[in-house]
């Protein structure tokens, strides 16, 4: 359970933050993070130095690799860019996932993908400690749900050629 409050508090606190490109879900587990997003036209912003695609990746990234590191913030300390089709524009779909874990270093993969599937764009990342701790959880989830349920009174055991299976 205490991996599962992690993760709600990484949503939290990212939908918290002004994300304006991530229009849809977010879900993360242990070292995977995706994030369905739209990447709009960009008239305001200098091409030269900020690619759309590179907001969802670092993103991305950056949840997939909180998701393992439950002491403090990661900082991004390098970003290798990828962009096959740089003038795409649409509903996307960010996928990162911690490719090498040796903490408290992490090495991210992260992947971009448009609506018909095909890969827009990659980013390899690589993420160190930063010596800030985790902010609290902005929209705690509420615990007055009242208490857990009591385990089922039965245990389905099947037995297998390499021991007991129990199925609880």
């Amino acid at each position: 359970m205490v991996a599962q409050q992690h993760y709600q508090r990484l949503k939290h606190l990212y939908t918290a933050a002004s994300a304006e490109q991530a229009t849809g879900p977010v879900d993360i587990s242990y070292g995977y993070a995706e994030v369905v997003g739209v990447i709009e036209e960009g008239a305001d912003r200098p091409v030269v130095t900020r690619v759309p695609h590179q907001h969802l990746l670092a993103d991305v990234a950056s949840l997939a690799a909180g998701s393992v590191e439950k002491e403090g913030q990661l900082a991004l300390e390098q970003f290798n860019l990828s962009v096959n089709q740089p003038d795409y524009r649409g509903s996307v779909r960010a996928s990162a996932e911690v490719v090498l874990a040796e903490p408290p270093r992490y090495h991210v993969r992260a992947t971009l993908f448009g609506e018909d599937g095909k890969e827009l764009a990659e980013a390899l990342t690589f993420f160190g400690p930063s010596g800030e701790d985790l902010p609290p959880d902005p929209a705690p989830e509420d615990e007055a749900e009242g208490p857990a349920p009591p385990p089922a009174p039965f245990m389905p055991v099947h037995a297998t050629r390499f021991g007991s299976l129990c199925l609880n």
